[in-house]
């Protein structure tokens, strides 16, 4: 985060650091609060995000010999777009 912030400062000089700082949370937060409502994020070129909830099931410790039941968990899902696989496998 502060290589971002670090890097807008130098991009847009009249800008002070707080403002950079509360542009990035704002979007960190515009950003989780569309995922949590159930949207779906999409950046043409980098990819998209999306929130999933994993179901509920059980587990069973065979030590103890019990078992205990898993909550519902969301897991937030990328997807890379078509850019940033290529640059990830030219790098290779």
């Amino acid at each position: 985060m502060n290589k971002l912030i670090t890097s807008l400062a130098a991009r847009f000089p009249d800008l002070t650091e707080d403002d950079i700082s509360l542009s990035v949370e704002t979007i960190i937060d515009a950003m989780s609060a569309r995922l949590i409502s159930g949207g779906r994020i999409e950046l043409r070129g980098f990819g998209t995000f999306s929130l999933n909830v994993q179901a509920i099931g059980t587990c069973r410790d065979r030590m103890l010999e019990a078992s205990s039941d898993v909550l519902e968990s969301p897991i937030v899902i990328f997807k890379p777009g078509q850019v940033i696989r290529a640059t990830v496998n030219d790098a290779d």
